[in-house]
């Protein structure tokens, strides 16, 4: 077994993971997650650069993925193929929610005319586990998997204000937010704040915070007992309704699925 470079060992060390932390399968997830969009198809070096792994733990993980299918090489550059989507379809037969959710956002985008997804919060992003797209291009172009910010997205600040004030408070001091548009709120006094409103009114509204040319609506999404599991979200087109009309518009209707599904989630 290749010895972990000092850096690595350092940083094992400070982590606090342990000796039962295996560093392989930790450096072989961080080489999958490195393919994207924008770098579906890479070279070795690249995803070494990527990753800032050392090119033979890139090798060997690159190797054991095309040797499993879930990669393939034209001996150059290697990109994932289509079983990458097993490890996905591990989480989704597993929970529920996304089987469930599902058609309630297929009901809202036909209700709406506009994208409607559900996400989960997973540390400072929220993660999409159910969507559905209106019938004419979107330049969010939705996934299950996609990752976007927490806190400048109207589906993360719906889940962040059902969290205690003290966790609520400890998220807010690991964050480190960046502005993605002019609009952006990125003081951290000022989003407590917001996402204080979010829990009193109990929906949250963002305004070109994510993507300029684009409004959200959000609501929590709970299960029977009142827990929050995830958000419900419909993305707005700037030209199909102002920020101000927002919650008038769409609010009533995610609040509808939301509380008719609440049964439904255990």
């Amino acid at each position: 077994m290749a010895r972990l470079r000092e850096q690595d060992a350092q940083a094992r060390a400070a982590s606090g993971y342990g000796p039962d932390f295996l560093e392989a399968f930790a450096r072989g997830l961080r080489v999958i997650g490195a393919f994207s969009k924008d770098r579906a198809q890479m070279t070795l070096s690249d995803v070494a650069r990527a990753t800032d792994l050392p090119k033979p733990s890139v090798r060997r993980a690159l190797y054991t993925l095309t040797c499993l299918g879930m990669a393939t090489s034209d001996g150059r550059s290697f990109r994932l193929t289509p079983r990458i989507m097993e490890l996905a379809s591990a989480y989704l037969g597993s929970n529920m929610i996304s089987t469930v959710v599902q058609p309630a956002c297929e009901r809202l985008a036909d209700l709406t005319e506009q994208s409607c997804f559900s996400a989960v919060l997973d540390g400072h992003d929220i993660v999409m586990i159910a969507h559905s797209l209106h019938g004419r291009p979107d330049v969010l172009a939705p996934t299950i998997g996609l990752r976007r910010p927490a806190f400048n997205t109207a589906a993360g600040r719906a889940i962040l204000s059902q969290l205690p004030d003290e966790a609520l408070d400890a998220w807010l001091d690991r964050l480190e937010p960046k502005g993605m548009t002019d609009f952006t709120v990125t003081n951290k006094r000022a989003l407590r704040q917001e996402i204080l409103h979010v829990r009193k009114q109990g929906f949250a509204i963002t305004a070109q915070e994510l993507r300029r040319g684009y409004h959200a609506a959000a609501v929590p999404l709970k299960r029977y007992d009142g827990a929050t599991l995830a958000a419900l979200c419909v993305a707005v087109w700037v030209e199909d309704s102002s920020a101000g009309s927002v919650a008038e518009r769409f609010v009533p209707a995610l609040k509808e699925e939301a509380d008719a599904l609440k049964p439904q989630l255990l």
